[in-house]
C-alpha cells in the first residue's frame, strides 16, 4: 500500500500571530530591525507575505505589536513576582529580580525596538499607563501600613523603579553579575525606604512639638 499523502497541519490563528512576532523578535536579535521585512519575516515562518499582512497590515504595526507584546510580558512577570511575595523585602527582590532577567533575556531586543522613533513614540501612552498600574500595585504593597504620607510613599516607589532601571541598564551595558546587580539594587531600595521612614518620624515628631 503507498503512503498516505502528508497532510499540512492547519495552525491557529493565535499560534501563527506568535509565530510572526517570534520570528520578527528572532530577526531584531540577531540582525536588528532594518533585517525586518514582511517578505523575509514571510520566508523566516514558512508561510507568504500575503499571510504575514493579513495579520500585520504595516511593518510598523507587526513591530509594534512585538514590543508591546514583551512590554506585557514584562508587567505580567513584575506582578506575579509579587503577588507571590509574603513580606517588603522578598517582594522587592523578587520584583526587581523578573526586572533583571527580563532585561538579561530580551534586553537587545527591546533595546533595538525602542531605538525605532516610530515604533516607541506609538509605545509611549501603553507604556505609560501599564508604568501607572505597576507603581499603583506597588504603592498598594509597600505602604500596606500606611507607614508613609501616600506623596512620600508614591516618590519612594518611582524613585525605586528609577534605580531598578539603572540597574537594568547597566545589566544591558556591562553584562555583569546578575546576582551581585540584584543584591546591590534590593539593598539601595531598602535603605532608601528605612531612611525616609525615619526621617518622616522625625519630622511629624518636630510638628508636633511645635
Amino acid at each position: 500500500m503507498p503512503p498516505l499523502p502528508h497532510r499540512r497541519t492547519r495552525m491557529a490563528p493565535e499560534a501563527r500571530r506568535d509565530l510572526i512576532l517570534d520570528v520578527t523578535a528572532q530577526l531584531v536579535t540577531t540582525e536588528g530591525v532594518s533585517a525586518v521585512s514582511m517578505e523575509r519575516v514571510g520566508r523566516e515562518a514558512k508561510i507568504s507575505k500575503a499571510l504575514v499582512y493579513n495579520y500585520f497590515p504595516t511593518r510598523n504595526l507587526l513591530l509594534q505589536a512585538l514590543l508591546m507584546r514583551e512590554n506585557r510580558a514584562y508587567q505580567i512577570q513584575q506582578i506575579k513576582a509579587a503577588e507571590t511575595a509574603s513580606d517588603l523585602e522578598t517582594m522587592v527582590r523578587a520584583t526587581t529580580r523578573a526586572y533583571l532577567d527580563q532585561v538579561a533575556a530580551k534586553g537587545v531586543l527591546i533595546e533595538r525596538l525602542m531605538g525605532e522613533p516610530a515604533i516607541a513614540e506609538a509605545m509611549g501612552e501603553i507604556e505609560l499607563i501599564g508604568r501607572q498600574q505597576a507603581i499603583d500595585y506597588l504603592l498598594s504593597r509597600i505602604n500596606a501600613n500606611k507607614a508613609l504620607s501616600e506623596p512620600l510613599a508614591r516618590m519612594m516607589v518611582e524613585v525605586g523603579l528609577g534605580i531598578t532601571g539603572a540597574g537594568g541598564a547597566y545589566l544591558d551595558r556591562t553584562g555583569c553579575d546578575i546576582d551581585l546587580l540584584e543584591d546591590m539594587v534590593v539593598d539601595m531600595i531598602l535603605a532608601s525606604l528605612r531612611v525616609t521612614q525615619e526621617r518622616q518620624h522625625l519630622w511629624r515628631k518636630g510638628s508636633q512639638s511645635t
